[in-house]
């Protein structure tokens, strides 16, 4: 759990990257610390439909609704290597994902779970991607002194929330 509080959160009350970690499950049991990803970005979103009335087409209810779910994480060259070697190790234990000297990595499924603490805070807050896939990857390299990044995109099958404090993962559908 993030309680190293070594770096002060600039932002007062609310958490700083700092305070962040991520932890990747990739099947058969191997769980990563991924301590170089610079950023991660996820989203769900609740998709209703109104029901019209047959006398003046007025919205009358909606449609319980589908949900949807996308995530990415942009990770260091050397944070992306780590993420690439554990799902090699798993794709070598099925023999249709190794082809010659090629190993197939697309479509393995991982999850993927963030905490982050506000300084000062007793509450760490958590998100679950959970059903994720490598399904691609995109780098913008460039000179300079910039790092090298990737970003990838995960596509999780649900995304949970909760604080640590919280029995329940809350999920929008």
């Amino acid at each position: 759990m993030p309680t190293n509080q070594a770096f002060a959160s600039v932002n007062v009350h609310e958490c700083s990257w700092a305070d962040a970690e991520f932890e990747l499950s990739v099947p058969g049991g191997a769980k990563l610390p991924i301590v170089d990803f610079e950023a991660a970005k996820w989203a769900r979103k609740l998709e209703r439909a109104v029901t019209k009335g047959s006398s003046g087409g007025r919205p009358m209810k909606r449609t319980r609704g589908d949900a949807s779910y996308e995530a990415s994480v942009t990770a260091s060259r050397g944070g992306w290597s780590i993420i690439m070697a554990a799902l090699e190790v798993f794709a070598l234990t099925i023999p249709s994902r190794v082809r010659g000297d090629r190993v197939v990595i697309g479509g393995i499924e991982f999850d993927i779970l963030i905490q982050h603490t506000p300084q000062g805070s007793p509450h760490i807050y958590q998100a679950k991607l959970t059903g994720c896939s490598y399904d691609g990857d995109s780098s913008d390299m460039k000179q300079g002194n910039e790092a090298d990044m990737i970003e990838i995109p995960v596509n999780p099958i649900e995304i949970a929330t909760k604080l640590s404090t919280e029995t329940n993962w809350k999920v929008i559908a």
